[in-house]
């Protein structure tokens, strides 16, 4: 087991003291639709910026200037809030202590993600999973020291993970083994749009875009039209497609957000299957559409780790639209999806896969 060299892909994420995903949803509003102007009766739009979660968090919002300003500031402190509890490399954390000690953990608003994450894994088959963060450890990922370990060292790690070492009960998480330890940052970034989104709306802002480094949740409507929303070329420049959506959620996993190259040149990227103990492998992007942002993240990971059987899993996720890309270049989607989004495959070098 050697230390190797890590990648990354253009634009480089931020570094911070802990790691989240790099989506591979970015923002695509059209010419013309943000400008920041009220000549001809155009509204007023503004937006502000904030490094947080790892990475850059904006929010575009239409309204008065005195308003908007306000709501968004009160957003972007929500934001930081969650920020500090969810993160379980911050030894401030109620995270952190539920770690590294072998107490429940009380704090209501975490248990309750956490039963709602459990539910996700439940539905999914174990896809999708928390208690991953031993293995993002063994591999390096928290430290950057990036290594293929060996099978022996991951098999003795997969003694330590599972969704049903964790029980939650009577408002509270305990660990059924002391040594299990929980990652949030798989969900925690949906949490923080529907937590900013609904700050924003209490202070009477019903026109905004919540991009939380990529994953995005469109607040109402930008006028009388939805907001646009782009797909990005998981191998390429540009954008692979174009979503207009109004309450919607649009978040993407890809291979490219945290990934290194092994001594055979195998890319390994952060997404790991919980039942193998090893990165998931044969896709590059997956895409989901769905109401709810809390657990979009969770759904897009579910779906790059099972490919396109879990579209069939839509229904237990409550509804989503999904793309799913392979790593032959073959587009999977759900049969909503081409009433969701505008897509320019072939353009984009990706062949849409053939029907059975």
């Amino acid at each position: 087991m050697g230390s190797l060299s890590a990648r990354r892909p253009r634009p480089a994420a931020p570094r911070g003291p802990y790691l989240w995903a790099w989506s591979a949803l970015f923002l695509a509003l059209a010419a013309g639709i943000l400008l920041p102007s009220c000549r001809q009766g155009k509204p007023e739009v503004h937006k502000q910026t904030r490094l947080i979660m790892d990475t850059y968090v904006s929010i575009t919002a239409v309204g008065p200037a005195a308003r908007i300003d306000k709501a968004i500031g009160l957003a972007f402190g929500r934001l930081e809030e969650i920020n500090r509890k969810f993160n379980h490399l911050d030894s401030t954390s109620p995270v952190f202590a539920f770690n590294h000690g072998d107490g429940p953990l009380t704090d209501s608003e975490l248990v309750s993600i956490i039963a709602g994450a459990q539910a996700v894994s439940e539905a999914s088959g174990g896809a999708f999973d928390i208690t991953v963060e031993p293995l993002l450890q063994l591999w390096g990922f928290y430290t950057r020291q990036y290594a293929v370990p060996s099978q022996a060292a991951i098999d003795s790690c997969l003694k330590l993970v599972g969704f049903r070492k964790l029980l939650v009960k009577d408002d509270r998480v305990t660990k059924l083994d002391p040594r299990v330890a929980i990652d949030l940052g798989g969900i925690t970034k949906g949490y923080a749009l529907k937590e900013a989104a609904r700050v924003l709306r209490a202070n009477g802002v019903d026109s905004a875009v919540v991009d939380a480094g990529g994953d995005v949740y469109a607040i109402g409507k930008k006028g009388n039209q939805n907001w646009k929303v782009g797909v990005r070329n998981p191998r390429g420049e540009g954008i692979i497609g174009v979503a207009a959506v109004s309450n919607l959620a649009l978040v993407t996993s890809g291979d490219y957000e945290r990934f290194f190259y092994g001594p055979d040149s195998t890319r390994y990227c952060h997404i790991f299957d919980p039942r193998t103990g090893w990165p998931a492998r044969g896709y590059v992007s997956s895409t989901v559409i769905m109401r709810d942002p809390v657990w979009a993240p969770g759904w897009s990971k579910v779906l790059f780790i099972l490919g396109p059987e879990a579209m069939a899993l839509s229904d237990k996720a409550g509804g989503f639209e999904a793309l799913l890309i392979s790593d032959k270049l073959v587009a999977s989607m759900s049969g909503g999806l081409a009433h969701a989004m505008k897509l320019n495959l072939e353009e984009s070098g990706i062949e849409p896969a053939k029907s059975r």
